[in-house]
């Protein structure tokens, strides 16, 4: 009954607006409406009505399920936004632990180069002991080679010497009897 009397009181106030048109139209004796006017404003206001009567239900309805229909899109919208906040934190959450496993990694790698490095250190040391081991031993083996050639040139050195000093220095006489006394000394040891 409140729509009616809502619709009745819009079409009361569109025949004021019409009537005020009317009058301004009329023959300038402010007379009134024409029965004419009247019926149309009559069929207009029923119209109204029926039109008012039939939308009524569907438009309702359409209403209704617009409203439920925007409700289940923001219910929709309200749960893909707390489950996109939850994967956020989730993403967030691996992202922290991959930063912390991307500086455990660079540590590991850190300590294992410092380790690397005094690994080939070590191995550099030592191998650089061997080689002057084996160089000292390989430097004696030449030294002692050297000091027996050295020897053996000195003994040749000395025995042509001696040999000159001894053509030049011993006589004929001193050659028999040093083979003398060589013989002597061969006959006592027999």
């Amino acid at each position: 009954m409140k729509k009616f009397a809502r619709w009745l009181g819009w079409s009361q106030g569109l025949q004021i607006l019409v009537t005020e048109n009317l009058w301004a139209s009329g023959d300038g004796r402010g007379g009134g409406f024409s029965i004419e006017v009247i019926w149309q404003i009559i069929a207009f206001a029923f119209l109204l009505f029926f039109l008012a009567k039939m939308l009524k239900k569907p438009l309702g309805s359409f209403l209704v399920k617009r409203k439920e229909g925007i409700r289940s899109s923001l219910d929709q919208a309200s749960q893909k936004k707390s489950e996109a906040q939850k994967l956020l934190g989730e993403w967030e959450k691996k992202l922290e632990s991959l930063s912390g496993e991307i500086r455990d990694l660079h540590e590991t790698i850190r300590q294992e180069g410092e380790e690397e490095r005094k690994r080939i250190v070590e191995r550099a040391q030592e191998e650089g002991e061997r080689v002057r081991k084996q160089t000292q031993i390989i430097a004696e083996h030449e030294v002692k080679k050297a000091r027996v050639a050295l020897k053996k040139e000195m003994v040749d050195l000395s025995l042509e010497l001696a040999e000159k000093l001894l053509k030049e220095a011993i006589q004929p006489q001193d050659q028999e009897r040093l083979v003398r006394e060589y013989i002597g000394k061969l006959k006592e040891i027999r």
